[in-house]
């Protein structure tokens, strides 16, 4: 239950209210130039040929500023996160967990995340479209990624978490 609390409470903050911490001891999770802002709304990673929006879903992409506005929509369970009437539109849908890994910026912590290219990522764990195929408890069955400390795990199917979308580049 506290758990609960203390999730709702880091969605409810701004993402500024918190100070992205970066090391510079750890090995790049990227490479210098792996991510490119195409000043549209999406950011392409040249490693896996991966489109990203780079707003959460709920926030709305301005082009003049290019930045991210709005509060980002949060799915209180897996069924509705996958979905979600974002799903699909451009071709875009929920990333799988090596997808989504694959943004990680294990030298930050809140939000483990490069905030040059993807600015109002909060500290909070974000859906993914992979199942927990463990099983070890039929209460867990989907994967999530925390992006307060960048950790995979297993999430209940039901609780407060974000979207980011992805497509394959074309």
């Amino acid at each position: 239950m506290k758990f609960k609390y203390a999730l709702l409470a880091s969605i409810c903050l701004s993402p500024v209210s918190f100070a992205q911490t970066c090391v510079d001891n750890q090995p790049a999770s990227q490479l210098d130039g792996q991510f490119i802002d195409r000043l549209d709304g999406t950011v392409l990673d040249v490693a896996t040929n991966l489109l990203w929006q780079k707003c959460n879903v709920g926030e709305v992409y301005e082009a003049e500023t290019n930045t991210c506005t709005g509060t980002p929509t949060s799915y209180s369970s897996w069924d509705l996160a996958l979905q979600s009437d974002q799903v699909g539109v451009d071709g875009f849908r929920l990333p799988n967990i090596k997808e989504l890994g694959s943004i990680v910026d294990y030298r930050c912590a809140q939000p483990a995340i490069d905030l040059a290219y993807f600015p109002t990522t909060t500290n909070a764990p974000y859906w993914t479209n992979t199942p927990d195929t463990e099983g070890l408890n039929s209460s867990y069955s989907a994967l999530i990624i925390d992006f307060t400390e960048g950790q995979e795990v297993t999430a209940n199917t039901n609780g407060m978490m974000l979207l980011r979308l992805v497509k394959k580049f074309n």
